[in-house]
C-alpha cells in the first residue's frame, strides 16, 4: 500500500456520514488563549461531524472529479471557462513544495499572498481528489508558512486580506484534516484568533453592524464563519461566536431586503455585498442545511439585470465605483454574485447573465468556479422576462425598459430606453444616497443623470468634501430640494435644501424604531399595464415626506413612464409632484441634471449627448407650475456647485475623475425649476420625452390636461391624468381632452378603490371599472377628444 493510499484511508474513515451533529469521532478540544463569550448564544444549527464539510463534502468528490474531465475538450464557453480553471489549479498544485514562492518585483503584498494562497488551496483540494497524501503534507506546511509569514499575516492590512489568511487555514484544516498533528491544530487555531482579533469586525465579531459596511462583507460570512466550521470539533467557542452572531443578526435584515427583490446599496457595493450573502448560503447547504435565507434570495441580481444599459454600464445608484474602474465602453461586470446565484437557484436568467461577464472572472477565483458552478443549469435570454421590474418595501423602486439588449459589448445607437424611478423605502446608509423621488433616463446616451463621483483622483473617494457636500446629497439627483436656511443637515457641511441625513444603523431593531429614522418614504401605489410582459405604462407614486426634515409637511411623487412603441418617438416619463411646506419662504426646486449644457426656451428644456459617440436628445416641458422660475447651474468651476445661503453664493466641490479612459457620468449642469410665487403647497408637472439628437427627429407636442380636481398631458396617443389635489382622488371630477384623429390611450392615476364609472358628456362613451387599491388607476381607450365625466359607481368585478 502506498503512502498515498494510507493517508486516504485515515480521509475516508473520517468523512464517513455520521449521524447526528455531535463532534467528529475522536476529536478533543484544544485549549488557546481566546477572549470569552460575551454572551452570543449558540445556534441550533451545529456542523456535522465529519470532514471535509466546508464547501464540500465527501459525497461530491466524485462529481468535481467527472466535472473536471467533462470540461476538457468541450466548445462550451463555460466548460472552457472551467477547463482552463481547472488547469491553472492544477499548475499551481505541482510547484513549492515546501516553501512559499518568492515575491515578485513589484508584486504588491495582497497580489503575492493571494498567488501564494492558491497553490496551499490547489494542494489542499488535490489531496481530496487525487488521493494525494503528499499533495496533503504540502498543503499543510505551507498553509504553517503562510500564517507565520509577516508579509501575507502579520502585516495583512485590510480585512480581505486579514480573511484570505483565515480561509485558507480553514480549507487546509477541513480538507486535509487527518493529516493534522495535534501542533497543527493548535497552530492554526492560535493564528486564527491573533488574525480574527485585528480584523475591524473583531472577534468575537460585535465591532461592526450586521447590516452595512464592512461588517456585512466576507468577514464574518464567509471567512470567520469558515474557519469556525472548520475547527468546531477542537474549537466550538468559534462557531458559537460566529456563527450565532450570524444567525441572530445576519438573517432577519438581510431576508428583510430580500422581500424588495432588490439591493439597498446599489450598482455597485449592491453586487459585492450580495456576494457574501449567498457565500454564507452555499456554506451551510454544503453543510447539509436547508436554506438559511429565505428563497427571494434569488430575485436580488435581476436589479442589476434591469439596470444593464445599452451602453455596457448601469443605471447609476448609490456610490459607483465601477464608473471609476471601467473604461468606456465596456461591460461592467461583476460575475461571481451571478455564478453563485444562478448555481445555488438554478436560475437560468442570472446564467445568462454570468456568461456575458464570464471573460471577467478573475483567476483568483477558479477554486469558486471549480467548486460552486454548476454548467448543467442553462441560460436563458432576458428577452423572456418583463420590460417592467418592480421593488416593493422596503427599497420602493421601478425600473422600465422599451426593449433589452443583449451581449457584453456596448451599442451606443440601440434604441432601448431604460427609465428609472425612486419613491423612496427604508435608509439603510453606508453607500445609499440622499435620494428618495430620483429618476434616470438614458436613450443612446444618458440624459436625465446621477451626478457627482464617487472614486476620483488622489485616493478621493468615501466620506471626501466632494462626497458629503454634493454627491451622496439630494442635490446631486434629480430629486426635490426645499430650502430651509437654518436646516443643519450634517454638521459642518453644506445645506443643500434636501432630505435628511442618518448614519449607518447596527442592527435590525434600529432599522425598526421610528426614533432612529430609517424610514424614508415609501412606495404608496405601482402598476403596469395592460400587458405584463411589455407595458404601455408603468406606474409608481411614493410619499416622501418622511425623507425631509419637518420643513416638508407633505409630498407624494408619481410616475408615469409611457412606452410609445414609436421608433422616431420611443418613450416619455411624466413626474408629477404634490408637496407643502411646514412655511411660506421656503423655497423648492425641481432639479434636472445633464452631462451636457441643456438650453432653456420658456418652460422647455432640451438636453443633447452626441458626445462620445452618443446620440440621444431629452426634451422637457413644465406643466406646473405656471410660469416657472427656470435656471440652469453648471459650467466650468460649477459642475458640483451648493448655493450657500449664508454668503449668497455658490460653492463648488470639484473632483477630479480616477483616470482619463472612464465610465464617468459625472454631469456638469442642472436645471432647477421653481414656482415663481412662494406658497406652502405647489404641484409640479413635467413631461420628459426622448428622441434621437438629428436634425429630422422632432419632439411630440405636449399638450396640458388640467381641471379643477385632474392634472396631465396628453403625448401622441396616451394622455395621463394624475388627482390633482389629493393622493387618493374619491370625488366626481370633470376633464376635456384634446381632439385627437384616431384613438387616445387614457391613464387615470391616484383614484380610491373601488368602482368608477367614466362618461363622455355627449353620451357617446361610457367606461366603468373597479380600481385596486395597490394599483390605483384606471387605464381605457376613447375615441375622440372632449368632456368628460369621472364619478363613483357601484361596479361588479
Amino acid at each position: 500500500m502506498t503512502k498515498k493510499q494510507q493517508a486516504f484511508l485515515s480521509l475516508a474513515a473520517c468523512v464517513a456520514l455520521t449521524q447526528g451533529l455531535s463532534q467528529t469521532a475522536g476529536a478533543a478540544e484544544i485549549t488557546v488563549a481566546m477572549p470569552q463569550n460575551p454572551g452570543i448564544a449558540a445556534p441550533a444549527i451545529r456542523p456535522p461531524a465529519e470532514h471535509p464539510r466546508l464547501y464540500l463534502r465527501a459525497t461530491d468528490l466524485e462529481a468535481l472529479r467527472k466535472q473536471e474531465l467533462r470540461a476538457q475538450g468541450r466548445e462550451n464557453v463555460e466548460y472552457q471557462a472551467l477547463n482552463l480553471a481547472w488547469q491553472r489549479l492544477r499548475t499551481a498544485g505541482r510547484y513549492y513544495l515546501t516553501t512559499l514562492p518568492p515575491q515578485n518585483q513589484g508584486e504588491s503584498n495582497g497580489d503575492y499572498c493571494e498567488r501564494s494562497a492558491k497553490i496551499v488551496h490547489a494542494k489542499a483540494l488535490f489531496y481530496l481528489l487525487d488521493k494525494d497524501g503528499e499533495s496533503g503534507q504540502q498543503a499543510i506546511s505551507l498553509a504553517r508558512a503562510y500564517l507565520d509569514s509577516p508579509v501575507c499575516q502579520q502585516q495583512a492590512a485590510t480585512p480581505r486580506q486579514m480573511g484570505n489568511s483565515l480561509l485558507l487555514s480553514a480549507l487546509v484544516y477541513d480538507w486535509c484534516y487527518p493529516l493534522l498533528k495535534t501542533d497543527d491544530k493548535r497552530h492554526f487555531i492560535q493564528r486564527f484568533v491573533e488574525q480574527a482579533a485585528r480584523m475591524e469586525i473583531g472577534f468575537p465579531p460585535l465591532k461592526q453592524g450586521s447590516i452595512t459596511g464592512h461588517g456585512s462583507e466576507a468577514q464574518l460570512m464567509r471567512d470567520q464563519l469558515s474557519a469556525a466550521i472548520a475547527f468546531y470539533d477542537e474549537a466550538p467557542e468559534i462557531y458559537r461566536m460566529v456563527a450565532g452572531r450570524f444567525f441572530s443578526a445576519y438573517i432577519e435584515p438581510r431576508n428583510f431586503m430580500y422581500s424588495a427583490g432588490g439591493h439597498h446599496q446599489g450598482d455597485s457595493y449592491g453586487p459585492s455585498r450580495y456576494i457574501w450573502d449567498v457565500f454564507a448560503s452555499w456554506i451551510f447547504r454544503r453543510m447539509g442545511v436547508r436554506d438559511v435565507f429565505a428563497a427571494n434570495q434569488s430575485s436580488t441580481p435581476y436589479q442589476w439585470l434591469y439596470m444593464r444599459r445599452p451602453d455596457g454600464q448601469l443605471m447609476r445608484d448609490g456610490d459607483s465605483y465601477w464608473a471609476a474602474l471601467s473604461r468606456f465602453k465596456s461591460y461592467w461586470a461583476e460575475p461571481l454574485p451571478f455564478m453563485l446565484a444562478a448555481s445555488y437557484y438554478k436560475d437560468p436568467y442570472l446564467k445568462g447573465e454570468f456568461l456575458r461577464q464570464l471573460p471577467a472572472l478573475r483567476p483568483t477565483e477558479d477554486l469558486w468556479l471549480v467548486l460552486l458552478d454548476d454548467p448543467s443549469v442553462p441560460a436563458r435570454s432576458v428577452r423572456d422576462l418583463p420590460l417592467t421590474w418592480y421593488a416593493g418595501a422596503p427599497l420602493g423602486m421601478m425600473i422600465a425598459r422599451t426593449a433589452w439588449t443583449e451581449g457584453n459589448t456596448a451599442d451606443l445607437q440601440s434604441p432601448a430606453v431604460v427609465a428609472m424611478m425612486k419613491a423612496g423605502g427604508t435608509r439603510f446608509g453606508n453607500h445609499q444616497h440622499l435620494d428618495a423621488g430620483h429618476f434616470q433616463l438614458y436613450y443612446k446616451g444618458g440624459l436625465a443623470i446621477d451626478s457627482g463621483i464617487y472614486q476620483g483622483a488622489n485616493n478621493v473617494e468615501y466620506g471626501s468634501v466632494h462626497d458629503m457636500n454634493y454627491h451622496k446629497r439630494t442635490i446631486a439627483h434629480n430629486a426635490m430640494l426645499v430650502l430651509d436656511e437654518a436646516e443643519t443637515i450634517i454638521p459642518g457641511k453644506s445645506n443643500d435644501g434636501g432630505q435628511r441625513f442618518t448614519t449607518e444603523f447596527y442592527a435590525m431593531q434600529d432599522l425598526l424604531d421610528p426614533a432612529k429614522g430609517a424610514q424614508a418614504g415609501g412606495a404608496l401605489r405601482s402598476q403596469v399595464g395592460p400587458d405584463r410582459l411589455a407595458p404601455e405604462y408603468s406606474y409608481l407614486q411614493g410619499e416622501l415626506s418622511q425623507a425631509y426634515s419637518r420643513k416638508v409637511s407633505a409630498y407624494t411623487r408619481s410616475f408615469v413612464f409611457l412606452n410609445l412603441k414609436n421608433a422616431k418617438n420611443p418613450a416619455a416619463l411624466i413626474v408629477f409632484d404634490r408637496i407643502q411646506s411646514s412655511k411660506l419662504g421656503f423655497k423648492k426646486t425641481w432639479l434636472l441634471h445633464s452631462e451636457t449644457e441643456p438650453s432653456v426656451v420658456g418652460d422647455t428644456v432640451t438636453i443633447t449627448r452626441t458626445d462620445r459617440g452618443y446620440n440621444g436628445k431629452l426634451v422637457n416641458r413644465t406643466i406646473l407650475p405656471a410660469r416657472p422660475a427656470i435656471a440652469k447651474v453648471g459650467g466650468p468651476g460649477r459642475e458640483f456647485s451648493v448655493y450657500d445661503s449664508a454668503t449668497r453664493k455658490y460653492i463648488n466641490y470639484p473632483i477630479t475623475p480616477m483616470q482619463s479612459n472612464n465610465s464617468e457620468e459625472a454631469g456638469a449642469w442642472r436645471v432647477e425649476v421653481s414656482p415663481s410665487v412662494a406658497a406652502r403647497s405647489d404641484t409640479f408637472l413635467n413631461a420628459m420625452q426622448v428622441l434621437d439628437a438629428t436634425p429630422d427627429a422632432q419632439p411630440l407636442p405636449v399638450e396640458p390636461v388640467l381641471s379643477e380636481l385632474l392634472a396631465g398631458v396628453k403625448i401622441a396617443n396616451r394622455a395621463v391624468l394624475f388627482a390633482r389635489e389629493t393622493d387618493e382622488l374619491n370625488s366626481t371630477a370633470r376633464f376635456t381632452l384634446p381632439s385627437q384623429s384616431g384613438e387616445l390611450r387614457v391613464l387615470l392615476a391616484g383614484l380610491a378603490p373601488g368602482g368608477w364609472v367614466v362618461s363622455a358628456d355627449d353620451a357617446s362613451y361610457r367606461f366603468e371599472a373597479v380600481v385596486e387599491a395597490q394599483a390605483g388607476t384606471l387605464y381605457f381607450t376613447v375615441k375622440s377628444g372632449g368632456k368628460y365625466t369621472l364619478q363613483r359607481a357601484v361596479v361588479k368585478k
